[in-house]
């Protein structure tokens, strides 16, 4: 399990909360679907890929995020989950460099929620001398789709999926428990390229409806 969550959302908690009634959000944690079978990261489209000239992401070797549920037999809902997974690895990416405004990762947020949470969640890396090592798990997307902005919780299995201390090396590895699941929660809104943007994020660990 990684040091920490995946977003420290805490300080705009308000603030979102009144962003998701506003869109008129219904996510609902309880429609996390079963059964995910593993496959290959999601890719859009060779016309939506063009258009929207996507940044190329770079991993370090011992950082694997796999991503499950990648066809869901809707392309608007396929490019959803997508964009999201290019989010989630540029986040990883942003935090192996310790770059809180790496390009890679601003692309793929909008708004006033999300750039400054995932920013801050990299920054809290850094400061305590933090990377990430391992191989993180996500399944189970539940999308909710209306025009162009969209609903959808995911889960990560953070199981085999560590902090590390930069200047040592050394793996902070964790027993298996409940905090290995982690729900995901976000709002995402199409812009002009194509390109689904999160611009809300959060995340509940320890969620029992994850476990699989």
């Amino acid at each position: 399990m990684r040091a920490f969550a995946a977003l420290t959302t805490t300080a705009l908690a308000a603030a979102a909360a009144l962003l998701l009634s506003a869109c008129g959000s219904d996510v609902k944690p309880s429609d996390i679907i079963k059964g995910a079978q593993a496959a290959a990261p999601p890719s859009p489209s060779p016309s939506v890929a063009d258009a929207a000239r996507r940044p190329k992401i770079t991993l370090p070797a011992d950082v694997h995020d796999v991503f499950e549920d990648t066809s869901t037999g809707d392309p608007v809902k396929d490019a959803i989950w997508h964009d999201t997974a290019q989010l989630v690895m540029a986040h990883d990416e942003a935090i192996a460099e310790g770059n809180p405004r790496l390009p890679a990762l601003l692309y793929y947020l909008a708004g006033l929620l999300a750039q400054p949470a995932y920013s801050r969640s990299v920054e809290g890396y850094v400061t305590d001398g933090l990377t990430v090592t391992g191989t993180d798990r996500y399944y189970a997307p539940h999308i909710t789709v209306n025009s162009d902005t969209a609903s959808l919780n995911y889960c990560s299995d953070e199981s085999k999926a560590f902090g590390k201390v930069r200047k040592t090396g050394k793996v902070l590895t964790t027993p298996v428990s409940i905090n290995s699941y982690v729900l995901h929660i976000a709002q995402l809104k199409r812009n002009p390229a194509g390109v689904w943007q999160t611009t809300y994020a959060d995340t509940k660990r320890g969620a029992s409806q994850c476990e699989q």
